[in-house]
């Protein structure tokens, strides 16, 4: 992984010392993402199964092939993280439809069926947007806003997520209840 540039060719070795620090910890949560796209890509590719609609189906494969890219985004920083700049910026458009926010947590189990697969999947993006808009808003961020700013894209898209699960629940679970 390439260090950030603190603007300086000649540091001292309290500042050497400061850059690797962080650079180890933007690798570590990198890492950590990662890990938590791949889990959401294989929710999604194993969610497949269990839609009937071939709309849904179609959701799912999107949200899978979505975490996908997200996934690309965050090992093309970690090996360049020059090329943050380049992945875009967040619109701050994206609305919260919160139909999910106030029901039970619950974990997913082998024989769950579509409704709990999309309560599940829309909480865990909801739990994955707080968390990139924690990463987005904290202090590493202040002191790297443009690795804050890779953080708000992808809590962006983490949102656009869960809205268009919640939009699902609300036109396949709710209106057929």
């Amino acid at each position: 992984m390439q260090r950030f540039s603190v603007g300086r060719k000649s540091t001292s070795e309290p500042a050497r010392c400061a850059i690797v620090m962080s650079t180890t910890l933007l690798k570590t949560i990198l890492e950590s993402s990662i890990r938590i796209e791949e889990e959401s890509y294989d929710l999604y590719s194993k969610a497949q199964d269990k839609a009937k609609l071939p709309s849904s189906k179609a959701l799912l494969s999107e949200l899978a092939q979505a975490e996908n890219q997200h996934k690309k985004k965050l090992l093309t920083v970690m090996n360049d993280p020059k090329s943050v700049s380049q992945l875009g910026s967040p619109t701050g458009r994206v609305e919260d439809l919160k139909i999910v926010d106030f029901m039970e947590d619950t974990a997913l189990s082998e024989d769950a069926d579509y409704q709990a697969i999309l309560i599940y999947a829309a909480k865990r993006e909801k739990s994955t947007y707080e968390h990139y808009r924690s990463l987005a808003t904290g202090l590493f961020a202040r002191y790297y806003p443009i690795v804050g700013q890779l953080f708000a894209k992808l809590a962006e898209e983490e949102l656009i997520h869960k809205n268009r699960l919640e939009r699902e629940y609300d036109a396949v679970v709710l209106k057929e209840g």
